[in-house]
């Protein structure tokens, strides 16, 4: 895609999800035991503490995220490629997703900067900038 994008002179930016887990609320009622040298005042009695959002490293961390991600793209009016789910497409913009990352590639610069604009009010990112020399 990126030589398709120098080929073709498109608009291409990079963002990074900040914590991207913690960003999506978690759907069940999830207890774990507290992490080892952390110390609950309990009287002798074993506490366990429920989560509010999505951690790593739960069995359905990588689904929970890619709904919310899923949720706030169709939100925005992006539909996905039925080829690579991982490939979402709007007039003229087209967005990578790999993990927590995007490529975001369009023939607007301004319709590229909006749309990164628009994700940076939906989620916590870092905005990477231009993947493509100029």
């Amino acid at each position: 895609m990126m030589v398709i994008s120098k080929l073709y002179n498109l608009n291409t930016r990079s963002i990074d999800f900040i914590q991207a887990y913690p960003q999506a609320d978690i759907k069940t009622n999830t207890y774990l035991f507290p992490l080892a040298g952390i110390v609950i005042n309990t009287g002798g009695q074993d506490r366990v503490v429920k989560l509010n959002k999505i951690v790593y490293g739960l069995k359905d961390s990588s689904r929970t995220w890619w709904e919310h991600l899923a949720s706030g793209l169709k939100d925005m009016g992006f539909k996905q490629y039925d080829a690579d789910q991982h490939v979402w497409k709007k007039d003229g913009l087209v967005i990578i997703v790999y993990a927590d990352d995007y490529l975001i590639f369009g023939n607007s610069k301004d319709e590229v900067n909006r749309i990164v604009e628009e994700l940076g009010k939906r989620f916590d990112i870092t905005d990477e900038g231009t993947t493509v020399e100029e």
